[in-house]
């Protein structure tokens, strides 16, 4: 069974009607009766183009004493060759498809020159753009008072040494819809060199409310990661589940990060 064809997708009809709308019997006019409709998944393929600014300059045959013309646009890149839609192009295939720039270098070789040197350079442009939307976004989640996280291994290239060395990526979400809250959900990315505590306090150290985090199978080493006293000023009680008794990374604990040890035997209770 084939399966169902997106709905938000634009629909785009192609008629094929009969040669006449005249009845080869009788010779009269026919009239429509109903039709029969296939739809099939189609696709258009990318096509490049050049988009030109054109900026009309106007002067005055009475006075002569001056030109007018229109300001020009601003520029995500200024005086690039770049338009915000092609920026935003490469950067979902690079960060959301996993297409990296030397890929892509391979693909923009049928249309021209277009190297990876440029390509990088254009990225590089575009996370200052969105470096103070994710500031903005980071600060927002982080101040929710139950937040979600994990992270998982990054491969980076690492030229001094010829090979790759693996970073962390870390996901921190919040969702208050399961429990009725007004805030949306969201979600931030964090990018860690590696899985030192040193992270996770830097991460976390500002943190106040909840925090739910995956089991790793040592308790210990979670405190030793996010409980120091002497890096945040409160003490972290990870919830180990009964049935995460493996080393391996078992279901999601809850790990409450304050000081007041009445809410702490509460939540203790809830979880037990």
């Amino acid at each position: 069974m084939e399966p169902r064809l997106p709905e938000h997708l634009p629909r785009i009809d192609v008629v094929i009607d009969i040669e006449s709308h005249v009845c080869p019997c009788c010779g009269e006019r026919l009239h429509k009766i109903g039709e029969t409709v296939k739809e099939a998944f189609d696709v258009i393929p990318m096509q490049y183009q050049v988009k030109r600014i054109v900026r009309p300059r106007y002067g005055c045959r009475g006075c002569l004493q001056g030109v007018l013309q229109a300001p020009a646009p601003a520029q995500a890149i200024d005086g690039g060759m770049v338009t915000e839609a092609l920026l935003a192009h490469i950067a979902v295939m690079k960060y959301g498809y996993q297409l990296p720039l030397y890929r892509q270098e391979q693909m923009f070789a049928a249309q021209g020159t277009l190297d990876r040197q440029t390509l990088a350079s254009w990225m590089g442009r575009a996370a200052w753009w969105l470096k103070p939307l994710h500031t903005l976004l980071r600060n927002t989640v982080m101040s929710y008072p139950r937040l979600f996280a994990d992270e998982t291994p990054l491969p980076v290239l690492d030229p001094g040494r010829g090979r790759t060395k693996v970073c962390q990526f870390w996901a921190i979400a919040t969702d208050d819809g399961p429990w009725g809250g007004p805030a949306p959900p969201a979600v931030v990315y964090m990018f860690a060199e590696d899985r030192k505590a040193i992270r996770a306090k830097h991460l976390f150290g500002d943190c106040h409310g909840i925090l739910q985090v995956d089991v790793c199978g040592r308790p210990s080493k979670c405190k030793q990661n996010l409980g120091s006293e002497q890096a945040c000023g409160r003490v972290l009680t990870c919830v180990r589940p009964r049935d995460a008794t493996s080393t391996r990374r078992g279901p999601l604990c809850n790990a409450w990060i304050g000081s007041n040890s009445a809410t702490r035997a509460l939540w203790h209770s809830s979880t037990s």
